[in-house]
């Protein structure tokens, strides 16, 4: 590593805002999610930095049903999350704060509220959690993260690199590609290819039956459209960004689409 936590991650303020549309045969859902970054390094290693969330919006407005109140105090408690930076990617540092955190929010949770919706809710976010490993790989998926982890491409020399996006509900998408940084305009782009196409489509095809959608698979040969764009813009020579843009949309004709993008301002 030859950059230090304060060159990748100045103090910074970030506005993000987060959309996603995801039709099932005729069944759509649509979300806006808005918060606020807030990153700074760490006191105790220099390859550390320290990452909140605040302000957390729904279509512009504050939290104001019972399941998403429920949601949203099981996602407040991972946060602040300490992660180290090597090579040029995270590491969750303090996963065992994280975890006595989840367990004290979930006494609050059954202070307040009950029933089988709650139950839902905290098993499946439980079940996500339950080991270390799990935590670790749930926290590393979480779709800023990702962003985060793409503006420190910037540094690596290694050009050709590879991700993962988390296509809710589905599953996970795998794709590989080659970073392109312009120096003179101090940007970063990012355009891979999808490498787990066929996962991707059984994935979607056990998805679907599993919950009953009114979908049909009776053609041969369904062809899968997937594209992933990453673009990033920087404040100066260290890795603050002035603004980053994700896009990803995937498409299996009129049976599947979800369209995902999300965009991360300096404040």
């Amino acid at each position: 590593m030859t950059s230090s936590a304060p060159d990748l991650f100045p103090t910074s303020t970030y506005s993000v805002q987060d959309q996603c549309t995801i039709k099932i045969g005729r069944e759509q859902h649509d979300a806006l999610l808005s918060y606020t970054l807030y990153i700074e390094p760490g006191k105790k290693d220099s390859e550390e930095i320290i990452i909140n969330r605040s302000n957390f919006k729904v279509n512009g407005q504050k939290i104001d049903t019972k399941f998403l109140e429920v949601s949203n105090t099981y996602m407040d408690a991972l946060f602040p999350i300490t992660c180290k930076i090597n090579k040029y990617s995270f590491s969750i540092e303090n996963l065992e704060e994280i975890r006595k955190r989840i367990q004290k929010a979930d006494i609050s949770i059954y202070d307040i509220y009950s029933g089988e919706g709650i139950d839902h809710i905290q098993t499946n976010f439980f079940r996500a959690i339950e080991t270390d490993e799990k935590l670790t790989q749930f926290i590393k998926q979480l779709h800023f993260i990702k962003m985060l982890e793409y503006g420190m491409q910037k540094f690596n020399p290694k050009r050709q690199y590879e991700t993962s996006w988390r296509v809710l509900p589905i599953g996970t998408s795998e794709w590989k590609g080659e970073t392109q940084y312009q120096k003179e305009n101090n940007t970063l782009s990012f355009e891979p290819k999808i490498d787990n196409a066929q996962d991707i489509m059984n994935d979607l095809i056990r998805y679907i039956h599993q919950h009953d959608y009114y979908v049909n698979f009776d053609e041969e040969h369904l062809p899968l459209y997937a594209d992933f764009q990453n673009n990033i813009s920087y404040t100066g020579k260290t890795g603050r960004m002035e603004k980053a843009e994700t896009h990803v949309c995937i498409e299996a004709e009129n049976k599947f689409y979800y369209q995902h993008t999300i965009t991360i301002e300096t404040k």
